[in-house]
């Protein structure tokens, strides 16, 4: 990758007698420096798209460009908290932006701080300041608030841009391994990455192959947490962590190397270069919407590993418990394939035959006892009636359960995961995730009573499909 040959700005312009830019026109876009600032302001005012045009039409551009400039400016502990305040509040009505507690001005000024923020905090975090000149990068900003920014194809931009923030993340990362390397001298694994043991372990060396109930924290060489299990500082481990496996893409590669020296109930700190933390592809966000961790980033790892096992065993053992302690409960059939019903408030006539259709409402826990589905409230939202389903179509502990209410009962049915969703899961259900429904029968009826059928493809043979395309081709033919 090629190597960016950095010369501060102040040389730049005023060794050769040159007048600091005022306008995009006063600029030298062969000089890369300026070039790049430009590029990186008019970047950000790119975020001004998003907003509604009969939003934007009521803020001030100078005030937005002002904030900019005085927050990529400013020291790093000054931050926009207030200024968010400020927006939620001159956001909250339906229509426009309300100014009954801030002028147009200040609303338009917070709009720009937060951008200006958002600038200084990536340079900052690549060690990438000094590399810009932000007097440079406002009229950058400025020509893009104005849509003035033609000076740099956007396509171009966009790739310098990457270019610089992968160049600067990776010289950043090498010159804090080089010093992290120093201090830490003693340290140093072969594989190149920084393992430094804080409190001892007293437990069994970390095996790949299982599960971790882990504490759990990832930074940039900035100190700025990026993935963090911990909910509440003030509360102990225990309260902090979570269930995650090796095969989790928060585990770059340092830490899974740094398991031969690591046992349960240590505190680690692992420094660890690009190379062996997310490489040249950094961890993008889900959908590839930005990214995670950026290309090229070194990071640093805080671990407390309190306890391993076979893999899936805690959400098993979750979901036994469930099940144990549903079993307690008065009116309660505990089915020999697993299931366990008990009757809440019992229905009245026959039971609902199996292949039925059904219309009920039901809430939905995981074995956390997290609320994951809420038919009453969907229905509430949408103004829509209560869902209906084929007992042919829904999961095999329904089909075997369902059929043992009435029309008008509430029900509690817990399903093992196997007559659930399984080993795979589904989307919002973990896989071997033990569920409990709260189920209100409202009526059924014979199948395609309440349920349309969904029309079926019509399946052909290969013969058939070769008939087809022979008489695709001789139409063809025929229209030449």
């Amino acid at each position: 990758m090629r190597k960016l040959i950095i010369i501060p700005i102040a040389a730049l312009l005023f060794a050769c007698g040159e007048k600091e830019p005022k306008t995009a026109s006063d600029l030298n876009l062969e000089d890369f420096n300026q070039r790049i600032s430009y590029a990186l302001g008019a970047d950000m005012a790119a975020g001004f798209a998003n907003l509604p045009d009969e939003i934007y039409a009521q803020l001030s551009i100078e005030d937005i460009e002002k904030g900019f400039y005085d927050l990529l400016s400013a020291d790093e502990k000054e931050n926009t908290d207030e200024c968010r305040e400020v927006l939620q509040a001159a956001l909250s009505q339906p229509q426009g932006i309300d100014t009954t507690k801030n002028t147009k001005e200040e609303i338009s000024h917070c709009y720009g701080s937060i951008f200006g923020e958002m600038l200084r905090n990536s340079l900052g975090a690549k060690n990438a300041m000094k590399e810009v000149d932000i007097n440079i990068a406002r009229i950058g900003f400025r020509s893009g608030l104005k849509k003035e920014d033609t000076l740099i194809p956007l396509e171009e931009r966009q790739q310098m841009i990457a270019d610089f923030n992968n160049d600067m993340s990776k010289l950043a990362g090498e010159d804090f391994m080089a010093d992290k390397n120093e201090s830490h001298a003693d340290n140093v694994e072969p594989e190149g990455y920084i393992l430094v043991e804080n409190e001892a372990g007293d437990g069994e060396q970390l095996d790949l192959t299982k599960e971790y109930k882990i504490k759990y924290t990832l930074t940039n060489i900035a100190g700025d947490t990026i993935i963090s299990t911990i909910q509440d500082p003030n509360a102990g481990d225990e309260a902090n962590t979570q269930v995650v496996n090796s095969n989790d893409i928060v585990f770059p590669e340092a830490w899974k190397l740094a398991t031969d020296n690591m046992k349960v109930g240590g505190d680690y700190t692992i420094y660890a270069p690009y190379d062996l933390a997310f490489g040249e592809d950094g961890l993008t966000r889900p959908r590839g919407q930005g990214y995670v961790v950026h290309p090229y980033a070194a990071v640093i790892i805080h671990s407390k590993v309190l306890g391993q096992y076979p893999l899936n065993y805690l959400i098993k053992e979750r979901g036994r418990k469930v099940i144990e302690e549903a079993k307690k409960l008065p009116n309660t059939k505990v089915d020999e394939s697993g299931y366990v019903l008990t009757t809440l408030e019992e229905g009245e006539g026959q039971k609902i035959p199996e292949g039925s259709d059904v219309q009920a409402h039901y809430i939905l826990k995981n074995s956390r006892g997290e609320m994951v589905e809420n038919s009453y409230m969907s229905s509430m939202r949408g103004n829509k009636p209560a869902p209906t389903f084929s007992l042919n179509g829904v999961v095999e502990g329904w089909q075997k359960a369902v059929p043992e209410m009435k029309k008008g009962g509430r029900y509690q049915l817990v399903l093992p995961y196997d007559l659930a969703y399984g080993e795979q899961g589904n989307q919002g259900i973990q896989p071997y995730e033990t569920l409990t429904f709260e189920m209100e029968i409202l009526d059924f009826g014979e199948s395609g009573s309440l349920v349309q059928p969904r029309p079926q493809q019509q399946q052909f043979s290969q013969e058939q499909l070769k008939q087809l395309q022979q008489q695709m081709q001789q139409q063809q033919g025929g229209q030449q």
